[in-house]
């Protein structure tokens, strides 16, 4: 049964698809649900009845008064792209570019993939991930698609994402945390003076996540079956992923520690290892702590973020607000990688 406020979202959703040429005239939506969390995108669960029978999709939408102002169609093109790679993706069904239609912001549908996301903010889905370490299952499989993400060199996306070496990168996320936050900072600005003064060698530039972790990868019976949340995506160096996933917040630290273990996963050598084993490349520990300081700074940039969009009154979502909680974990951690 279709929510009667939801039915005109259901009808744009399955024309979107239509013109894709990825259903038939006959199929009809017969269910669309609001799913629960999406900070910068919300996600519909749609389902579609036809002659062939009847499937589930999800329906990604960019809202007024999103997180982060990322190009949606930027990120339907990366799922594209992935569809041929060795890396677990929905397959995408159609893109809607405008803001004027029933989900008031552009949106693409995509496959429902089998799983769930874990929460590493949430005790007992921390538990079940370091559970796992001792088969090394979810760890050895996440190395795994990271490397296999950073194979796609950058001659196959540097026409559909943003490029950034380092100074661009550090660069990008030094200009948001100045427009949004509402304070200044010196811990924050003290940390981009230290990055620009240790530059890492450049290395050969290819896809980049740009926020891999756990927690936006889908969990079915004990095995990664989607890499999700390609927002962020951008063609540089594939260090800035290694250094983001190890950072502590990531493996659960809020206002208490969270795991030991890499993302609740791995241990961090372990992780670091296999990755060159894979790779073949050799990872400096000293750059991957360098780019974890950005990583940590990106979030602040985007943490800050969500407290602007509050304050100027342009969400009236609280999480937005109770964003400014994480950020002075985020601060200790930039200050230790630091050695402050």
């Amino acid at each position: 049964m279709i929510d009667p406020s939801f039915r005109d979202r259901a009808g744009a959703a399955v024309e979107t698809m239509r013109r894709a040429g990825s259903i038939g005239g006959d199929a009809t939506a017969d269910e669309i649900s609001q799913l629960e969390g999406g900070w910068s995108r919300h996600s519909y669960l749609l389902g579609v009845r036809s002659a062939e029978g009847r499937r589930e999709y999800i329906v990604r939408v960019k809202p007024p008064g999103a997180l982060l102002d990322t190009d949606l169609a930027q990120e339907y093109r990366t799922y594209t792209l992935l569809a041929d790679e060795p890396v677990p993706t929905p397959a995408v069904h159609g893109l809607e570019e405008s803001a004027e239609n029933p989900f008031e912001g552009p949106f693409f549908v995509m496959d429902r993939a089998p799983g769930s996301s874990p929460n590493v903010w949430r005790r007992r889905d921390r538990e079940r991930l370091e559970a796992d370490w001792e088969d090394r299952t979810l760890g050895s499989e996440l190395v795994r698609y990271l490397v296999s993400i950073h194979a796609v060199a950058a001659d196959r996306v540097e026409s559909l994402l943003p490029q950034r070496d380092f100074p661009a990168l550090v660069g990008h996320w030094r200009g948001v945390q100045e427009e949004m936050s509402l304070v200044r900072d010196p811990v924050i600005e003290e940390a981009y003076v230290w990055l620009l003064e240790r530059p890492p060698s450049p290395v050969p530039a290819s896809l980049v996540h740009g926020d891999y972790r756990i927690g936006n990868c889908l969990i079915d019976e004990g095995r990664i079956s989607a890499i999700l949340d390609w927002e962020l995506a951008f063609c540089g160096d594939p260090r800035f992923d290694i250094g983001y996933v190890s950072l502590d917040y990531l493996a659960g630290k809020f206002l208490r520690p969270g795991s030991h273990l890499l993302g609740a996963v791995a241990d961090r050598e372990w992780f670091y290892s296999e990755y060159e084993r894979l790779s073949g490349a050799s990872l400096d520990r000293e750059v991957i702590r360098t780019f974890s300081v950005i990583g940590a700074l990106m979030l602040i940039a985007i943490l800050n973020t969500g407290v602007r969009m509050y304050a100027d009154e342009r969400t009236t979502d609280i999480r937005m607000l109770w964003s400014r909680f994480a950020i002075p974990g985020l601060r200790q951690d930039i200050a230790a990688l630091m050695d402050w």
